[in-house]
């Protein structure tokens, strides 16, 4: 660190290195990169050098940016800097108000006076080797004057120079006095991880001790967490400058300060003493590195050391036990706004059934398969609350502590739980709890860490066991691998195509040419599927109304069970229709409770006399369970209630119509319900159109709406598939609600067009006919969208036929 005069002779700024660029005030933020910058400023405020411990100084300056024709807007501002050590000496030797300074090497902080100087709202922290002043020195009124010659005597025979590297004191833990601001070294013998506190800043603490076994609490405000102690156990050793001495509860504290710098060291004797700090320069000596040698020692005849380390690997894991976990990260995904799911290995296998935990594929970060022998090895790790926050930071490869972890035997629920996740029996599941007690956290590690160094050598082993497995089949393997027959006799692999179905006599274009291309156009393209949602089929059915073209959700069976409860409860009597014929009918029910009437059966007396009797029944005061389990021995089921002494339809959100297992469901906007006898004259058997018309409701329709990223040599594309989704897939939407087989047909074919594994080359090429418009019914400017159209898929088990 130094300050350097510039030549008066050669002009302001005109020394200074070419290397460094200046960077307006305006722009200035905690966040700005601020390597090789520089800030230029006239000093119109120079505080007083304040001596903070021996060889060891802080002066506030202000300085007034100028020219405002490098800032951004044109207006001029001041901002202050904080200087620290022998800069802070020399600046306040060699600086005068009304010099112009040009500072590097700087970070940049929030000024926590802004609000009553009106000032900048950062400021400058100017410390370590890195930093330095460049001063252009303000020419005297009168060059002629014995002051100004004095001055540039003074000048011409100093020169620049480079100030000897600042040596540090550093304050005994059982030597601190209230208020005073020191630099101390301890070792750590407890420990949380950063936290993020009430304001923008995280917080950590620690508590420290040294030989004269004090034992003293920290606490560390910062709003970057690179700027924490790298702390990964206690035993570690930790050194900071400018920490302030705070009485609190009658015990001494330590809390950072400005100008704040630590850091950390590994405490085990014997290893290498590799600093941990975010700081690009700092200073370190042969006194610093005995000191960290001495504390070493002495910890380890204290037995401040832990001598069973709290780190398990997987393989030693016991149930009901909280214990450290050092391991790779391979995957996440958010389970909701409180949970994390951490997937993670160590190289070791747990001997314990671990849980499953499935989640949405379009929430997963990393891969989302892997190879059985991997899968085996593999941790589902679930982190609640606070540390979901601080799992945002993490990256699939990540080395990793995490800390306090529990491992809980027998049955647990998954946050967010879905029909697809069952609740699974004893196995163990592995719980970051929130809070922050006994240290709870997760810590990232660095590459040159032991820990991680061990950690790689364990996983390169485990690489190679598992091809020596993949290369030796037992004869479970060799009997199925001869047992089963080829899909194809000529041995082909799996192919997967489309073809399009259209007339349209097009040229094919590429899907830089089709976003170039004016709306209401027809296209032909051949690309290849990027990606597609959702992935959960249940989400991809929707119910659409031709009369309004409104698209809306198919309810789930709780809400449904809601409005069937709720209808039950209003089954006082009612007058039946002069067309009805009213009863009874007996179902199992709870009688625990209290008493309940019997659900009522209406028939049409039209239909009995026309021999159709079994075709249609309204059906009051059932569940919806019990709706279900009665039309699956009638052909048609409508649910009523009764309103006003009336039968009436429910509410249009629940289904209309129970015909076996399919629901048809009205729009409401478009119907105007009532409950009329329908008309079969001339009709051998009612379907549910016939039942809409009577009862005038506007039929919904079932349809598959799924968004795909089509992607070729020139561009990407988003398209929709809905309309001609079901001659896409070759099932129809309605089947796919009810039928395992249509369902597990459109996830054969999404699985072979965009497979979880291997590269985009190795997905097929699609043959594609795409339809574009524009969108319409937005206040907002109209968008032009695209859909597949006149589109099927040829599967391999489809190979050889023609598309219907």
């Amino acid at each position: 660190m130094a300050v350097y005069v510039l030549s008066e002779a050669a002009g302001p700024g005109s020394q200074v290195p070419s290397h460094l660029t200046r960077i307006p005030m305006a722009l200035l933020s905690p966040s700005t990169n601020c390597t090789n910058k520089t800030v230029k400023g006239k000093v119109v405020h120079k505080g007083p050098l304040v001596r903070v411990a021996d060889d060891d100084f802080v002066l506030k300056t202000v300085i007034h940016e100028e020219d405002a024709m490098q800032s951004v807007d044109g207006h001029k501002m001041s901002i202050n800097i904080i200087i620290f050590g022998a800069l802070a000496e020399s600046f306040s030797h060699r600086v005068s108000p009304g010099d112009v300074v040009f500072a590097s090497g700087f970070t940049v902080g929030k000024s926590p006076t802004a609000n009553k100087d009106k000032l900048h709202p950062c400021n400058l922290l100017l410390s370590g080797d890195d930093a330095s002043i460049f001063v252009s020195k303000q020419k005297p009124s009168d060059p002629r004057s014995p002051l100004a010659s004095k001055r540039s005597c003074l000048t011409s025979a100093e020169g620049p120079r480079v100030l000897k590297a600042p040596k540090y004191t550093y304050v005994r833990l059982d030597e601190l006095q209230n208020s005073a601001v020191v630099n101390v070294y301890g070792v750590v013998v407890f420990f949380k991880q950063p936290f993020k506190s009430r304001g923008t800043d995280y917080c950590s603490s620690l508590k420290i001790t040294d030989q004269s076994e004090h034992n003293i609490g920290c606490t560390i405000f910062c709003e970057k967490l690179e700027d924490h102690p790298r702390i990964f156990q206690t035993g570690d050793i930790v050194r900071m400058h400018r920490v302030k001495v705070h009485l609190y509860n009658n015990s001494l504290t330590l809390v950072n300060t400005f100008g704040f710098s630590v850091v950390t060291f590994n405490g085990t004797v014997g290893e290498a003493i590799e600093p941990r700090t975010s700081s690009k320069t700092f200073h370190f000596d042969e006194d610093d590195r005995r000191t960290v040698e001495e504390l070493r020692s002495w910890a380890a005849s204290q037995a401040l050391l832990p001598s069973i380390s709290a780190a398990v690997p997987l393989s030693a894991v016991q149930p009901n036990a909280y214990f450290d976990l050092t391991c790779q990260l391979l995957a996440k995904a958010s389970i909701d706004s409180t949970c994390t799911l951490l997937r993670v290995w160590d190289g070791t296998r747990c001997p314990h059934t671990l849980l499953k935990v499935i989640s949405e594929p379009n929430t997963t970060e990393g891969p989302s398969s892997f190879s059985k022998q991997k899968e085996s090895h593999i941790a589902n790790v679930l982190v609640y609350d606070n540390h979901v926050e601080s799992s945002r930071q993490l990256k699939p490869g990540d080395f990793l502590r995490i800390y306090n972890l529990r491992a809980i035997p027998g049955s647990s629920r998954v946050p967010g739980l879905t029909s697809s996740q069952p609740v699974e029996v004893d196995h163990l599941a592995f719980h970051l709890h929130g809070g922050t007690s006994y240290g709870r956290g997760i810590r990232l590690l660095p590459e040159n860490s032991p820990d991680v160094q061990e950690l790689r050598r364990v996983m390169e082993a485990f690489s190679e066991d598992e091809e020596e497995d993949d290369s030796e089949l037992n004869d479970s393997e060799l009997l199925e691998v001869w047992t089963t027959p080829p899909e194809f006799m000529d041995g082909d692999a799996v192919d997967c195509r489309t073809e399009r179905t259209c007339d349209h006599q097009l040229q094919p274009v590429t899907l830089s040419q089709v976003k170039q291309s004016a709306p209401s156009q027809l296209h032909h393209v051949r690309a290849q599927l990027r990606s597609y949602e959702p992935h959960r089929l249940h989400q991809a059915l929707k119910l659409f109304c031709s009369s309004c073209s409104s698209i809306q959700d198919i309810p789930d069976d709780e809400l449904l069970a809601g409005i069937f409860s709720e209808a039950s409860k209003c089954s006082e009597a009612c007058n039946p229709s002069p067309w009805t014929l009213s009863g009874h009918v007996d179902l199992p029910r709870d009688t625990s409770g209290s008493q309940q009437l019997s659900p009522s059966v209406h028939l049409s007396t039209k239909l009995m006399t026309e021999g159709k009797t079994d075709q249609l029944i309204f059906l009051m005061g059932c569940s919806l369970e019990e709706t279900q389990h009665l039309a699956a021995g009638y052909q048609n089921v409508v649910p009523v209630t009764s309103s006003g002494g009336q039968l009436a339809l429910l509410d249009l959100s629940a289904p209309f119509l129970f015909r076996g297992t399919k629901r048809y469901y009205g729009c409401k906007q478009c119907s105007e319900a009532a409950l009329r006898e329908p008309s079969a004259a001339g009709v051998e058997e009612i379907d549910e159109k016939i039942i809409a018309a009577a009862l005038g409701v506007q039929l919904l329709q079932m349809v598959l709406l799924m968004k795909l990223q089509l992607q070729d040599a020139t561009d990407t594309l988003d398209v929709f598939l809905w309309r001609h989704a079901e001659l896409f897939f070759s099932v129809a939407a309605a089947d796919v609600s009810t039928n395992q087989e249509a369902q597990n047909s459109i996830h054969q074919t999404m699985g072979i067009l965009c497979a979880a594994e291997g590269s985009m080359d190795e997905r097929p090429w699609l043959d594609l006919c795409l339809m574009a418009y524009q969108s319409e019914g937005d206040e907002r400017q109209n968008q032009t969208c695209y859909q597949i159209c006149n589109t099927v898929v040829i599967k391999p088990s489809s190979k050889g036929s023609e598309p219907a």
